[in-house]
């Protein structure tokens, strides 16, 4: 199966400045995305009226994420990584201003389009790892993908402060307070569309290095004169495992994520707590990512997945202990960090060896597969927290995906 060979060269300060700017903008992208989302069931309870309308306006961002990959991959491999890219951080921040004025103004379906365009702003960011990827030589997209996953702790970090800045100054300004956290994401979103706008140059499309040694199988090896073909890649084996570590470990990581502040609450843990609780469990999705990169590259995709089956099925385990804060936290990093290590390591999977032309729209197919996944998967949560009382039944259900993972990779 051939690859498309680069068309324009990219230098070592190149590819530094590319990376910087994808860097940036995912970092930006975090934290203007962590500030409108704080705010968001709130004023969805005060502009509707009601408390059970409340979640659908994060549930709408979850829409947006999930259907943005298709179109954006598509402009992806039809006009290039940074136009496609920039093109969705501006809908995001033509979406930030829409919000902001609905709750300016009190009209609660506005905000629900604001947060679907928000939605999809935050699918361009999540796809930008692949573009940082494909400038690099199959051996180090590893780490590439590592780096970009971990400027994502910017909005662990920013998020919370921008929302204090941004509601004093909104309130100052004699605007509704909670108009300020969108107010501000809009122009950090304008600010990463530029960065990329700007700097993502060459685009990583026409500079993108090729694999040396492109995955084959006996099934899907091809002439370099046959056509690209989707379905033909999707049976690779290198593309399966990719694939189902990235949606067995969103499964298993949301099935838990979700409902454990719920059950700690439930449990009198004050929100202090709890919110140490999820700093630990972000610290382990994001701030080892550097590290998980470099074992990738280092070890390879496939032992890395299998690390953090392993990592997910001992936090589901701990999950159902449902022995409070003293297996909840371990639990939750071990959690956090098993997803890592299956999204850097399957994400890697998708960078290497798949033909340049269908890269973009295989990624984006899988991007919004694991989103759908996550969302039912969430969804499922609750349900099953309040059948078994507590967290049991949902470390049972976590532990069972990530038992069928763990099989996978034992199957060649």
């Amino acid at each position: 199966m051939s690859t498309r060979t680069a068309s324009v060269h990219l230098s070592a300060a190149g590819r530094r400045r590319v990376m910087g700017a994808l860097f940036v903008s995912r970092g930006a992208i975090a934290v203007a995305y962590l500030a409108g989302f704080t705010v968001l069931s709130i004023v969805g309870e005060r502009l509707s009226g009601q408390v059970a309308l409340a979640g659908i306006p994060p549930a709408l961002i979850m829409v947006g994420r999930a259907i943005g990959p298709l179109p954006i991959s598509r402009a992806m491999d039809a006009l290039g990584r940074r136009p496609a890219i920039a093109g969705a951080y501006t809908v995001g921040a033509g979406g930030a201003v829409i919000a902001a004025a609905s709750i300016a103004a009190g009209s609660y379906p506005w905000l629900l389009v604001g947060a679907v365009l928000l939605g999809v702003a935050r699918a361009a960011a999540d796809l930008s790892r692949y573009a940082a990827a494909e400038i690099y030589p199959a051996e180090q997209r590893g780490r590439a993908i590592g780096l970009i996953v971990f400027a994502a702790v910017a909005g662990s970090v920013g998020g919370p402060l921008l929302v204090i800045a941004a509601t004093d100054r909104a309130a100052q300004a004699g605007l509704e307070e909670n108009s300020g956290p969108w107010f501000a994401a809009a122009m950090i979103l304008a600010f990463a569309a530029l960065v990329v706008w700007l700097f993502v140059r060459p685009d990583p499309r026409d500079a993108a290095v090729s694999d040396e040694r492109p995955a084959q199988t006996a099934q899907t090896a091809q002439t370099a004169d046959a056509p690209l073909d989707l379905r033909g890649v999707l049976t690779m084996r290198t593309v399966q495992v990719g694939v189902l570590a990235m949606i067995v470990s969103q499964a298993v990581m949301t099935t838990i994520m979700v409902v454990a502040p719920l059950h700690l609450h439930i449990n009198a843990h004050e929100v202090g707590v709890v919110s140490l609780a999820m700093t630990v469990h972000v610290t382990g999705m994001f701030a080892l990512a550097p590290l998980t990169g470099r074992l990738v590259d280092g070890l390879g995709p496939r032992p890395v997945i299998l690390g953090g089956a392993v990592l997910l099925v001992a936090a589901s385990v701990l999950a159902t202990l449902d022995a409070g804060l003293g297996t909840m936290m371990p639990a939750l990093f071990l959690l956090g960090y098993g997803w890592n290590a299956c999204f850097v390591a399957g994400s890697t999977l998708l960078a290497r060896g798949v033909p340049a032309g269908i890269r973009a729209r295989l990624q984006g197919r899988v991007e919004t597969l694991t989103a759908v996944v996550g969302a039912l998967s969430g969804a499922a949560s609750g349900p099953l927290l309040a059948v078994g009382g507590g967290m049991g039944w949902v470390g049972v259900a976590g532990l069972a995906a990530a038992l069928v993972l763990l099989a996978a990779l034992r199957w060649r």
